[in-house]
């Protein structure tokens, strides 16, 4: 067991949730300075993991081909309506007006600049996240020789943070709800990066998820 290895990892994951929380409840800037401090601090722990680990970045990440390849088109496209589906059994608890005064105020979302925002979180910011948590943190921890501890503790960072960014939007029982639902969206995540042996796939499930997500923001933004 790679000790050193796992206290990085460990560390690394703490360090990233205490950043991203730090800039979401605390600094709260617009979504582009926000997406330039996430992407600044993810490259920074992956690198230093990397260099701890002592092994490629492609390695540290597990960006490589894909192993089997030809049915993840399902997953790809049978996410997309299971997350509109989830949308539309859920609305009735959500605060829609507020989550879109959120998006337009906090986030300074507009409807000239939501569809390149959606965009880059589609593409770039499901990358970024499953470099670091598909990738570098349940990696570091396989290598170490506890690879289920990393796959619970990266779907756990992974609920962790994104509750830090949707916590004011919804009541307790639905919050509660939210973290049951994101982590097990990291499990199937890292059931689908394991299965093809690659964070590719996981990145381009992960991707198609963000588009549905990102089709109701942009009817939050352009109908309420």
């Amino acid at each position: 067991m790679n000790r050193k290895l796992i206290i990085v990892s460990a560390l690394a994951a703490l360090v990233f949730l205490a950043g991203m929380m730090l800039t979401e409840q605390l600094l709260a800037p617009p979504y582009l300075i926000k997406s330039l401090i996430k992407l600044l601090l993810t490259c920074t722990l992956i690198g230093i993991g990397t260099a701890v680990s002592k092994v490629g970045l492609k390695e540290s990440i597990r960006f490589k081909p894909m192993q089997k390849a030809g049915k993840l088109i399902v997953f790809m496209i049978a996410v997309i309506p299971t997350v509109l589906l989830g949308f539309w059994l859920l609305r009735g608890f959500l605060d829609l007006p507020s989550i879109r005064q959120n998006l337009m105020q906090k986030e300074q979302l507009t409807k000239q600049n939501c569809l390149f925002v959606f965009a880059y979180i589609a593409l770039i910011n499901s990358f970024l996240e499953e470099s670091f948590f598909r990738g570098f943190l349940t990696e570091s921890f396989r290598r170490a020789g506890l690879p289920k501890a990393g796959t619970l503790l990266s779907a756990l960072a992974f609920a962790v943070y994104h509750i830090g960014i949707v916590d004011s939007w919804l009541s307790i029982p639905m919050l509660l709800l939210c973290i049951a639902a994101l982590f097990a969206a990291a499990l199937f995540l890292q059931f689908i990066c394991d299965h093809y042996d690659s964070v590719k796939a996981s990145w381009l499930v992960h991707g198609c998820a963000n588009l549905a997500i990102n089709a109701v923001g942009i009817l939050l933004i352009f109908r309420y």
